[in-house]
């Protein structure tokens, strides 16, 4: 399989599908947001944008913060009197406020049912409940954070990020595309059923039984291929544990397991999956299905993952999921941690040790990749302030490369370059950027790619 890939040095008027957000003036002479109408990451942007001009700058200060593995990192598990965040407290919002952070939040999460945003506000209640049946302050859905890192746009790099007790959320997007969706942690006190209102959840139910349908399925000498050595009291890769994935790979190989089997692992790997937006959640879902032969699953303790030190994994090339039982800690008897990772696009693949970009000055102009996803046929948008080599080189979710480099020397400008993906299995790649200028710089960046 080769890429064809065609370079004109002339300046190319892209025509990117218009970011334009609707906008009246109100009779008291301010502006009136409404994002109807867009969809993807322009509504999320847009709506990004209407919560921020309903801000006061210094609200915006504590809400807008630099993109860097830092303060991407600062989510964790534990109620934010032990572990502070990030970003604007739900709590010193106001009304109006809140309700269009908790909009930008539902536009950038699933709408499935018990998944998603509705999973999100069913944590937001658990902590409430948490809070006025013994815990008191520290709990409560006004313990929630937001935060930008990076400002929202549809060309630039940014991530959002929301969490507090038991919720994470790392939604990273470069280049117009969604490049991370993870770490994503979910965790709930009580797991049992709990009240709120007139309502009556269990937001965590359906996680826990589709791991355990897959344990479920497994003759005796397959869970004794699965079942770990270790006893775990936790999951391994939660928070402070970013890119420590183990170099071994653990428990029985998927290839070994039925077709039946199979599904049940694809359904409780989607139950993850499914907490981002539907077009991404595909891309992921094709990705991780397709490498569905090398993952691996592996327990510990018992298989009904409903007592304490009862552990799941999935562990493919790219996926990561784990679900760890824990004693109550305010209410008995047990609570779920639980979360799910990638290997290769954890914040959007900030940090990664195995990625070679981040030993370069990151490229700091324009390269987008579109459409994207991407049926076959895409174009490649570079524009330079200064003459320069450029190569392109596109990896496979292995890290093992896909078609030969693309090497061009380019004036200052814009170019655009088609970009044949025909040939290439649906799956999500990464594509890097290398420029090297005249005075012997080099600079890069790195942009994911969903081929559909």
């Amino acid at each position: 399989m080769k890429f064809k890939l065609l370079c004109s040095a002339a300046l190319v008027v892209l025509l990117l599908a218009a970011f334009t957000w609707q906008h009246t003036a109100a009779k008291d002479g301010t502006t009136c947001f409404t994002c109807d109408g867009l969809s993807g990451l322009e509504k999320i942007v847009c709506l990004a944008d209407d919560f921020k001009a309903s801000l006061t700058s210094a609200q915006i200060s504590t809400l807008e913060l630099a993109y860097n593995l830092t303060n991407a990192a600062k989510w964790s598990n534990l109620p934010v009197t032990l572990a502070s965040r990030i970003g604007i407290r739900f709590g010193d919002l106001s009304a109006d406020q809140l309700v269009k952070a908790k909009a930008l939040i539902a536009a950038a999460m699933g709408k499935g049912a018990n998944e998603g945003y509705d999973e999100a506000q069913q944590l937001w209640a658990a902590d409430q409940y948490l809070s006025q049946n013994g815990g008191g302050s520290a709990y409560g859905s006004g313990q929630y954070y937001l935060a930008f890192l990076g400002t929202p746009s549809t060309i630039g790099t940014w991530e959002l990020q929301t969490g507090g007790h038991h919720f994470a959320v790392a939604n990273t997007y470069s280049g117009g595309v969604m490049t991370g969706a993870t770490p994503s942690f979910r965790a709930v006190e009580p797991f049992a059923a709990f009240q709120s209102g007139t309502n009556t959840y269990q937001p965590m139910l359906q996680e826990r039984d589709a791991l355990a349908a897959v344990l479920a399925s497994f003759s005796g000498a397959e869970l004794a291929t699965a079942k770990l050595s270790t006893t775990y009291n936790d999951i391994a890769l939660g928070p402070g544990k970013d890119w420590q994935f183990p170099t071994i790979k653990s428990g029985i190989k998927c290839i070994q397991l039925s077709t039946t089997q199979k599904e049940k692992v694809i359904a409780a790997i989607r139950t993850y999956v499914e907490d981002i937006d539907s077009v991404n959640a595909a891309a992921y879902m094709a990705l991780y299905t397709a490498q569905l032969d090398e993952t691996y699953i592996a327990y510990a303790n018992t298989t009904a993952l409903a007592t304490q030190k009862d552990y799941i994994r999935i562990d493919g090339p790219r996926v990561w999921i784990e679900y760890s039982v824990q004693n109550g800690i305010v209410l008995s008897p047990t609570h779920p941690h639980s979360v799910w990772r990638d290997h290769l696009s954890d914040y959007g693949g900030l940090g990664n040790p195995n990625v070679a970009t981040n030993n370069f000055q990151t490229f700091s102009g324009k390269f987008e990749i579109f459409p994207n996803p991407s049926t076959g046929n895409s174009q490649v948008e570079v524009a330079l302030e200064n003459p320069a080599t450029l190569q392109i080189t596109v990896y496979d979710a292995m890290g093992k490369k896909v078609g030969t480099d693309l090497a061009y020397n380019v004036t200052a400008g814009s170019h655009n370059f088609p970009m044949d993906l025909k040939g290439v299995p649906a799956a999500i790649y990464n594509c890097i950027l290398t420029v090297k200028n005249a005075d012997g710089t080099v600079s890069r960046a790195s942009r994911q790619l969903s081929k559909i």
